[in-house]
């Protein structure tokens, strides 16, 4: 045999060998969640938690204080008009002298009455760069969408069953990037939506199950290797099943937090992972919902969802764009 086909026939030779390693461990995986599914929640027999904890020194890092990620929020149609209405009262001052309950359509008549009367008079037109000054408050970095307290996690007796809890118990949910978080709070076209920022104020330890890692991951060991890949896999694939497609990424986020200490030395305040909605994203989740944790919440804004790839228009604070949509009427 010449050597292009000895090279060729250890190719396909290491091919086959991968994806026989990947086949075993994805039936390895598909028993596990079957198994807390439909016979053991709490105690499953399983020695998935060795291969986890082998990934464990392969996925640690930290994410550096003053690191910034997003939360996101939906805002009903009903609560719309509370964030907004002090907007429009002060825009309503200045476009028809008057202060009232403007709404989209209201705020863009008076303006337009105000324009006619001036330019019957002979007076100038208003101009949108004059209210500058007197919105000053409105462009300002601060609390646009929900406060402080409601952009937090969930308290516990409102958190239902997510990828990295169980129902009741609240973490806190943030993403890379505003997009991802929009996106990750599932709107549709057109809807508000809060965003808060998050502030890391000391380092926090990630079980990293992102793509990069996995691709920069140079260990020797390569069924550690295959297993690392496909949970990263596992906690970033879209949910279609219901609940109980989160037991597996629930169960090992549970053993992360609070047992893999006792057998890796290694602790962890969160997870993050891919997100399966935006390629360019980072979900992660922290651990610590307490009243003193590892980060601060410290301001929100007011976007409005322009397409379901996650291109936002910011609506509080104000630009000149957002100006300019209020006193039209295309807001």
């Amino acid at each position: 045999m010449d050597a292009d086909r000895r090279e060729a026939l250890a190719h396909l030779v290491k091919m086959r060998d991968q994806l026989a390693l990947r086949h075993a461990i994805q039936e390895r995986l598909i028993a596990f969640e079957h198994e807390l599914c439909n016979n053991n929640r709490f105690f499953p027999r399983t020695d998935i938690l060795s291969w986890v904890d082998a990934i464990a020194p392969m996925v640690s890092r930290t994410l550096a204080p003053g690191s910034v990620l997003y939360r996101s929020r939906i805002v009903t149609k009903a609560e719309e008009h509370e964030f907004l209405a002090p907007v429009y009262n002060a825009l309503g001052v200045f476009a028809s002298g008057q202060e009232g309950d403007f709404g989209h359509t209201r705020l863009a008549e008076a303006f337009i009455q105000r324009q006619i009367e001036r330019l019957e008079s002979g007076a100038q037109p208003l101009d949108f760069g004059s209210f500058s000054a007197q919105l000053e408050a409105f462009r300002a970095k601060g609390w646009w969408g929900y406060g402080k307290r409601a952009s937090g996690a969930a308290p516990s007796d409102a958190t239902g069953n997510g990828r990295i809890n169980p129902a009741g118990i609240s973490y806190l949910y943030a993403s890379s990037r505003k997009e991802t978080a929009a996106l990750e709070s599932r709107p549709v076209i057109s809807q508000l939506v809060s965003i808060a920022e998050v502030v890391t104020n000391e380092e926090i330890a990630l079980f990293d199950l992102t793509r990069s890692v996995f691709d920069e991951d140079k260990s020797p060991d390569e069924e550690a290797r295959m297993f690392r890949k496909l949970l990263a896999h596992y906690f970033s694939k879209p949910n279609y099943s219901g609940d109980q497609a989160y037991l597996v990424t629930q169960y090992i986020s549970e053993y992360v937090k609070s047992n893999i200490g006792l057998t890796t030395g290694l602790h962890f305040d969160g997870i993050c992972f891919s997100s399966s909605l935006d390629r360019e994203g980072t979900n992660y989740v922290i651990f610590d919902t307490t009243d003193h944790p590892k980060y601060d919440i410290t301001s929100s804004s007011l976007e409005k969802v322009v397409d379901m790839r996650g291109a936002l228009d910011t609506y509080l604070p104000m630009s000149d764009a957002t100006i300019r949509a209020l006193m039209d009427g295309t807001l």
